[in-house]
Order: structure tokens, then C-alpha cells, then sequence
């Protein structure tokens, strides 16, 4: 087995255990978490401080706004919660496998230029 199979198979099983561990520290804050002034608070408690001493007819508004302001947080964190999970795997995809593969197809070119034949063409 060539040596560039087995670090594959490495990193593939690292990132799985990345993926499982990662997922269970952040998913049970992931469904209304978000981030306000560097703490993590719920979508409800975010509402509630930005609105909670609110009196009058603007309070109506200011919860609607708040809501939509704060669903737009909770996209966002969940969002960067996801990449921070599948971060291995996406490194995997978009760096180790094109380089793989480009080095796969240098290494096949000189081999056949020189006219000596492919590894097919021997077997």
C-alpha cells in the first residue's frame, strides 16, 4: 500500500472523529444560540434584552425587528458552526485530493514522453 493512500486513510479517519467530536460539542447549542457581544445567548434572551424595557406601541416593533435581526445571528453562527465541524473534510476536498490527483498526472507524463511504456501497458 503506497504511502500517500495510507495518509489519506489517516486523515479521513481524523476528520471523521473531528466531525463526531466537534458535532457533539456544538450541537446542542445550535438550534437558537447566537453570538451578542461575544457571549453566546438564545434567540429569546436576545429579545429580551433588546427589548425587554421597552413600554408603549414601539414595543410590537421592536420585537419584530429584534426577531428578525437575531434569526439573521442565528443563521450566522450555525452557519460558521457547520464549517468549523466539516473543516477537515472541506480542507480534504479542496487541497489533498487536487494535489493528489495533479501529482498522479505529473508523475504519468515524463514516463510516457520517454517512450517507456505505462504501467498498463506492462501488466
Amino acid at each position: 500500500m503506497s504511502s500517500a493512500f495510507r495518509l489519506s486513510r489517516y486523515f479521513v479517519v481524523l476528520s471523521a472523529v473531528w466531525v463526531l467530536a466537534m458535532t457533539g460539542r456544538l450541537y446542542p447549542q445550535f438550534k437558537d444560540t447566537l453570538r451578542d457581544d461575544g457571549r453566546l445567548v438564545t434567540l429569546e434572551a436576545y429579545i429580551d434584552d433588546s427589548c425587554g424595557q421597552r413600554i408603549g406601541p414601539g414595543v410590537a416593533s421592536c420585537i419584530d425587528e429584534a426577531r428578525a435581526t437575531g434569526r439573521r445571528l442565528v443563521a450566522r453562527e450555525q452557519g460558521k458552526s457547520v464549517l468549523l465541524i466539516e473543516a477537515p473534510l472541506l480542507a480534504y476536498l479542496l487541497i489533498y485530493v487536487p494535489v493528489r490527483l495533479a501529482l498522479d498526472r505529473l508523475g504519468r507524463r515524463p514516463a510516457r514522453a520517454a517512450g517507456v511504456p505505462s504501467r498498463a501497458a506492462v501488466e
